[in-house]
């Protein structure tokens, strides 16, 4: 198994609270907001939220990296995936980019969140053999666990981004 491994780094604050800025005054004004915008937050949270579950579910002995990719880079129909090396204790999860959403931010971020956990039950279970005939029922039962772990709305919570831009103008 292939695991590309490429490491980005969150963004500084200063730039998180300038961006959060500039949300504040398009959502005022009605206008969408940016493109740029919507990627920086974007990549900001799944930095965030990936350390979170990943302690949370014990997955701390694993070198995981995340990476926002075009959905024109992911196989049709998916929002993400995830490839690992078993050995090496490594795994690359990649969710699909702000330019793939047509909803609003904290739709998108929450959205993100559901993808990231998605791929780490995988990664929680990769070392269990799985015949291809089962794989959609995995999949099924990868959902079910993945709705339960979000059920109780821990971790870094996307609407947070959503009221922090506000609260920077009111």
């Amino acid at each position: 198994m292939t695991c590309r491994r490429r490491l980005l780094r969150p963004l500084p604050v200063s730039l998180f609270l300038l961006t959060a800025f500039s949300l504040s005054a398009y959502a005022q004004a009605g206008d969408p907001v940016p493109h740029e915008d919507r990627e920086a937050l974007a990549n900001q949270y799944v930095h965030e939220v990936l350390p979170y579950w990943q302690h949370r579910m014990a997955l701390d002995n694993w070198d995981v990296h995340i990476l926002l990719s075009r959905p024109d880079d992911l196989r049709p129909g998916t929002l993400g995936n995830v490839h690992w090396n078993r050995e090496k204790k490594s795994a690359t999860i990649r969710v699909m980019d702000a330019s793939g959403y047509h909803t609003d931010l904290p739709a998108m971020l929450k959205d993100m969140r559901v993808t990231v956990v998605h791929e780490l039950v995988h990664l929680e279970l990769a070392s269990l053999p799985v015949a291809d005939a089962d794989r959609s029922n995995q999949e099924v039962a990868i959902d079910q666990l993945t709705d339960a772990l979000l059920a109780d709305g821990g971790g870094p919570s996307p609407d947070r981004y959503a009221a922090d831009a506000r609260a920077v103008n009111p």
